[in-house]
């Protein structure tokens, strides 16, 4: 009986793959998402440009978009994971602004926006909070609700149009959640 043995992915590779899909690396295996489509974009374009004003005015970091690439594993092999929006505090916004490939370290704040073609969103957001993401949110634009998940804490639902979201890790920031849909 034949062995097949599949060379693992690496991120030098994702980044030469075309353009217009999502790419993820999942422990050395390449895993491929179809377009976003609209609602998907349009709802992580909306979450990105009300805390990247937030952001901006207040000269705290920086907000990155786009399927950000961001390490959760290195070794034995590699685990990317692309967020949909993120925010890097301070000099590390600066400096992830200024990052060609993907971070080298983890944001403040992920974001993902939940989609039919994303894989399990939990193990991701137990991933990032493992590698050091401070907060992590998961929205959901059928149900128009958000989850915040952080270290050591519960996970806090808005589904409410009128509720007021506030984000630790962002200092002073709020929104309510009718703004991001």
């Amino acid at each position: 009986m034949a062995t097949v043995t599949r060379k693992p992915w690496t991120a030098d590779e994702l980044c030469r793959l075309p353009k217009g899909w999502g790419y993820e690396i999942d422990s050395g295996e390449l895993v491929t998402m179809g377009p976003a489509g609209g609602r998907h974009s349009y709802v992580a374009m909306n979450i990105g440009s009300v805390l990247r004003e937030f952001v901006r005015s207040h000269r705290l970091g920086t907000v990155l978009g786009v399927e950000t690439g961001v390490y959760t594993q290195r070794e034995p092999l590699e685990t990317l994971r692309g967020m949909d929006v993120a925010f890097c505090a301070g000099d590390r916004g600066r400096r992830a602004a200024r990052t060609p490939g993907c971070l080298g370290f983890p944001p403040d704040l992920a974001v993902e926006v939940h989609g039919p073609s994303e894989p399990d969103l939990q193990r991701k957001v137990a991933e990032y909070l493992a590698v050091g993401v401070r907060a992590a949110w998961v929205v959901d634009p059928e149900a128009e609700s958000l989850t915040r998940h952080a270290p050591g804490e519960s996970a806090r639902t808005w589904s409410h149009p009128d509720d007021v979201i506030e984000e630790p890790v962002v200092p002073g920031f709020t929104c309510r959640l009718r703004d991001l849909f």
